[in-house]
């Protein structure tokens, strides 16, 4: 897994906090799977339709879920996608969706190789 995509020790929280439960943990990285492709092209959809509000639902989303599997980098470039729409600042908020999408492939490979899950 490539170093600094997924903060191990919030994973190894993770972990714990499910009571070691790893079946469970692989349950709620394949659900984080599943949705956030989706929610990533939320805000390409929300920015072209000018829903600054929706916007920001979908990054706080992505933001929260990204920050309790590890993924911090990631996280922290959807707060600011998420800081951007609700002040509703001017900027290329279309560059930092696709670059956000592109470094969340980086950490879906990680959580896969980390977990051993299927692609």
């Amino acid at each position: 897994m490539p170093d600094g995509i997924i903060d191990e020790a919030v994973l190894a929280q993770l972990l714990e906090t499910v009571g070691g439960d790893r079946t469970f943990l692989a349950e709620l990285v394949e659900a984080y799977l599943a949705d956030s492709p989706g929610l990533i092209e939320g805000m390409r959809h929300s920015l072209a339709a000018d829903d600054r509000t929706a916007l920001r639902r979908a990054a706080h989303t992505l933001k929260s879920t990204s920050a309790s599997l590890g993924a911090t980098d990631f996280a922290d470039a959807c707060r600011a996608i998420e800081q951007a729409a609700e002040a509703g600042a001017p900027g290329d908020l279309s560059a930092s969706i696709e670059a956000a999408a592109a470094g969340y492939d980086g950490v879906a490979a990680a959580l896969r190789t980390r977990l051993g899950t299927a692609a």
